[in-house]
């Protein structure tokens, strides 16, 4: 049954999907290096068609590849996620400076270049970054399908979805919580075991295409987006402290800073981070302060 709900997932063009995300970057890679192969941008003209693609092949793949981790690695961080487009300038400056070289040993392998020298370099770079920030603007609002912007703040206050790894089934049952937790919605509690159906919601966490639902009775592993989830709990006393991160107010035994990152203290015993964009947010309902 889990093979089976895993393969609907991957076919389903909504759901939240890292290889797609792939697999889309790279078609817009190979589309932006048929168009300037095509245009002869960047004074490529005179070089026939076929030389080319295959030098625009050669410059563009390498920046996809370079785009999927630099934005990984800025989304990871969190620091931006209310800013698209200071994310967008942050991910293709980083992705610049190390494909300017690259671009460089390409150009001098196909076309030679004169002795390089820090004003070739710059010229470089500035060509590399334009064509970088317009190539990353289009993969975030091409990918805006399948990850999700948050929306304007609700009682759940949603962010965005996150992907980790899938861990297996957890049947354990959570350690005695206070009460004031919410119940699980019947849309949400369908897709669960029968005995944690009538269970109290402590917290939801992301991982992969799974949602694991944290009961005072257990937790276990659904087939849900997060999104979806967190519609279902508008009206719960609870808030998406993170992308990965639904939790229940009355779980909430404390918060403050761990190793340098703000976490939440569950009574189950798991800490919980909390993205910067919400911390202001949760520091103002008294989250960090006490438990409910």
């Amino acid at each position: 049954m889990r093979e089976n709900e895993a393969s609907a997932v991957r076919a389903s063009p909504n759901a939240f999907s890292l290889q797609a995300q792939a697999f889309r970057g790279l078609g817009i890679a190979a589309a932006a290096a048929a168009v300037l192969a095509y245009l002869g941008a960047l004074g490529t003209g005179e070089a026939p068609l076929g030389l080319r693609l295959a030098y625009w092949a050669a410059v563009i793949m390498p920046g996809s590849f370079l785009g999927m981790g630099g934005s990984a690695l800025v989304r990871s961080w969190g620091g931006l996620e209310s800013r698209r487009w200071l994310e967008i300038a942050l991910v293709a400056l980083l992705v610049s400076l190390p494909h300017s070289f690259i671009v460089i040993v390409v150009s001098a392998l196909f076309f030679g270049v004169e002795m390089i020298t820090p004003m070739l370099v710059l010229q470089f770079w500035l060509a590399v970054l334009l064509i970088t920030l317009v190539l990353t603007a289009i993969n975030y609002l091409a990918n805006a399908d399948i990850q999700p912007r948050a929306p304007a703040l609700q009682p759940a206050m949603a962010l965005p979805d996150a992907a980790q790894p899938v861990p297996s089934q957890s049947a354990q049952p959570e350690s005695p919580q206070p009460e004031g937790a919410p119940a699980i919605p019947p849309l949400l509690a369908e897709k669960l075991p029968v005995n944690l159906r009538s269970a109290r919601l402590l917290a939801i966490e992301a991982e992969d295409h799974y949602l694991r639902v944290r009961t005072d009775a257990g937790s276990n592993l659904v087939l849900m987006r997060m999104t979806d989830a967190c519609a279902l709990l508008d009206d719960a006393p609870g808030a998406r402290v993170h992308r990965s991160w639904w939790v229940a107010r009355a779980a909430v035994t404390s918060g403050g800073q761990r190793a340098g990152r703000m976490m939440l203290d569950l009574s189950s015993g798991l800490q919980v981070p909390v993205s910067r964009a919400m911390q202001q947010r949760l520091k103002g309902s008294g989250w960090f302060s006490q438990g409910s």
